[in-house]
């Protein structure tokens, strides 16, 4: 079959249509010279040939292979390690920013250690390994109330120092307790809280000291009150001794009626650490 242009009359070969592209784009342009369309043609000629339309699509796809592969993967977002919190004794004065490691999120390595050197006994100067799992209760009850402020009283106590204090059994001297306040926060709130929360732990209530005892580690939790003032024998509440699983000689049980009225946490001196008065079954 052949086909004639209406302008030259002249034939027009199959090749156009059998898939030859050279022969086919000669003899377009030869057409559609005559005709002022040439490109018109071409772009109808490259749109619909399979062997254009193959090459612009793997170049296309060679491109996007090209810019996926330049772009930078994405970093994975790191959990997040909690705020920073002021860890600070209020004898030596001695502070660190505490916050927990990420991933797990507990306390271990070299922040244990500073945190041995802040909650050091500061009647000696010696440290003691602490017990993470204090340090995490500490910053725990402190970022529940959104504190950015532990004070701590007594962390650490030496051997020595304890027995001298009548407390030859104290938690302190094993680096499991910690008598603390908070920032913006009442004592009565933060022993409420511990009691609430934790299991196996003491709370003793020091009102007229002004702080919280807090020890880890134990088989049972205990709770006491000791209304003795900083620098007094400890005065335990009626019933204190069982609750706390001993008592000391020194001590005085009296009943909670005729204690006296608990004095405000500010009330206490803020850089005294009470001399007698803390749990002796920890």
């Amino acid at each position: 079959m052949v086909l004639r242009s209406k302008a030259q009359n002249s034939p027009v070969t199959p090749g156009l249509a059998m898939g030859d592209p050279r022969r086919a784009l000669h003899a377009l342009i030869a057409v559609l010279r005559a005709t002022g369309c040439v490109c018109f043609g071409l772009w109808l000629l490259v749109s619909a040939s399979p062997v254009w339309a193959g090459h612009s699509s793997k170049k296309s796809a060679r491109k996007a292979q090209h810019e996926h592969a330049a772009k930078p993967a994405a970093k994975a977002s790191a959990p997040s390690a909690g705020p920073t919190i002021r860890l600070e004794h209020l004898t030596t004065r001695d502070s660190l920013s505490l916050r927990p490691g990420k991933g797990r999120g507990g306390f271990a390595g070299g922040a244990m250690g500073s945190v041995s050197r802040v909650l050091r006994c500061h009647h000696t100067g010696k440290r003691h390994a602490i017990s993470p799992r204090l340090v995490s209760v500490l910053y725990a009850t402190a970022r529940h109330f959104h504190s950015g402020h532990i004070y701590v009283v007594a962390g650490y106590r030496a051997p020595a120092v304890a027995r001298k204090k009548g407390n030859p059994r104290s938690a302190h001297k094993r680096g499991v307790a910690c008598d603390f306040r908070l920032d913006g926060v009442g004592i009565e709130t933060i022993r409420d809280y511990l009691r609430a929360t934790y299991h196996n732990v003491g709370v003793g209530y020091y009102p007229n000291a002004g702080f919280i005892h807090v020890d880890v580690g134990r088989s049972h939790s205990a709770y006491w009150i000791d209304y003795s003032r900083p620098g007094e024998k400890a005065r335990y509440a009626q019933g204190a001794s069982a609750s706390t699983g001993a008592g000391t000689a020194a001590a005085t049980t009296i009943p909670a009626s005729e204690a006296t009225r608990p004095a405000e946490p500010e009330a206490a001196a803020p850089s005294a650490e009470p001399e007698v008065g803390e749990e002796s079954g920890g």
